[in-house]
């Protein structure tokens, strides 16, 4: 089969690569639909550490069940499909606690966070453990399914870890697809006011054209200001979505009273300064959140199923697996907000 093969920084090469050969209780999925992720840019571009060369990137995969190993019983070939990249022992603390995105014996396909890494959907196949697959409803596209892991985490870091209300006031600090993905999950919560703040105008205006009403362009206008103009008594949830230590810091300046800030994007290395008095006497929670879990990532088909949000709005970019490289270079475009391969 065909295959995109990362064989160092910045250097993906289309190979002619093993077909898969599912073993016990394993499957292999034709792929249909693999959305690129940032973490997959910072991979080919260098700036993600541990990489092991040579891997098959991409977890946001969707695809029809091709081949089944012994013991399959859920599925069968023809079936359609989501797959979760994150594969859970269910026997460790973590897993016991419900918190199988901090496995201690974890899996990753295509993506990082686990010990081990499996190769993911940049390819024609991918072979994983049939534990990780859902239904694909017949409503959703392949593309929107493909966005089922990104979805669910943005209902996992801003619905279940920071508990958005309805009518409370969020503000999202970045509109790359994550940031987009929370504010669409904001709205279909009933958030009060909503504002989404990013530096480049075209994913702005790709926010306003998914329903956000207010956008800050923290380029040319003072977000702070902003931010106190649209909210007076200041926000209840502000998410840092853009993955920078400036974003970070950002988030901060922003937080008042009993305000709840999620550093959901930041995995680069770095520290900013915060002020330990200001979050004692504003009682300003922190949190985060890292991956998926099997709970949200069901949420999140329920979410596209019942018509409460459908990713496919934010794919500005789409390619075919033999243009991976051009996909990958889309990375940079201004305009860009999600890249998805489509086979």
């Amino acid at each position: 089969m065909k295959g995109a093969v990362l064989e160092g920084v910045r250097t993906m090469k289309l190979r002619e690569v093993p077909d898969p050969s599912p073993g016990q209780g394993e499957v292999s999925v034709r792929v249909h639909a693999c959305g690129i992720c940032q973490t997959d840019n910072l991979a080919y571009t260098g700036a993600r550490s541990g990489v092991r060369f040579p891997t098959i990137l991409g977890h946001e995969i969707s695809g029809v069940v091709e081949g089944i190993g012994s013991g399959v019983k859920a599925v069968g070939p023809g079936d359609a499909v989501v797959v979760s990249p994150v594969v859970a022992c269910g026997r460790c603390r973590f897993c016991r606690l419900g918190l199988s995105n901090h496995c201690e014996n974890g899996i990753v396909i295509g993506g990082e966070g686990q010990p081990v890494v499996m190769n993911g959907g940049f390819a024609e196949f991918v072979q994983v453990p049939e534990s990780v697959l859902y239904s694909k409803p017949s409503t959703l596209s392949f593309e929107a399914a493909a966005l089922t892991e990104p979805l669910a985490g943005s209902y996992k870091g801003l619905i279940e870890y920071s508990n958005l209300r309805v009518g409370e006031d969020v503000v999202i600090i970045g509109s790359g697809s994550m940031g987009l993905l929370l504010a669409m999950v904001g709205m279909a919560a009933g958030a009060g006011r909503l504002v989404v703040i990013d530096r480049i105008a075209e994913r702005l205006r790709v926010a306003s054209r998914v329903g956000v009403r207010h956008v800050v362009n923290s380029s040319i206008e003072d977000p702070v200001k902003l931010v106190q103009e649209i909210m007076p008594e200041g926000p209840d949830v502000v998410v840092e979505a853009a993955g920078t230590l400036e974003a970070a810091s950002l988030a901060f300046k922003l937080a008042g009273r009993a305000c709840r800030v999620n550093m959901f994007g930041v995995i680069v290395p770095g520290e900013i300064g915060v002020s330990p008095r200001q979050i004692h006497f504003s009682e300003v929670r922190v949190d985060a959140s890292f991956s998926i879990t099997p709970r949200v990532m069901t949420k999140s088909l329920q979410l596209m199923e019942r018509g409460l949000v459908d990713p496919s709005r934010i794919v500005t970019h789409r390619y075919r697996l033999d243009d991976i490289q051009r996909a990958l270079d889309s990375m940079e475009r201004p305009d860009r907000v999600k890249v998805i391969i489509v086979q």
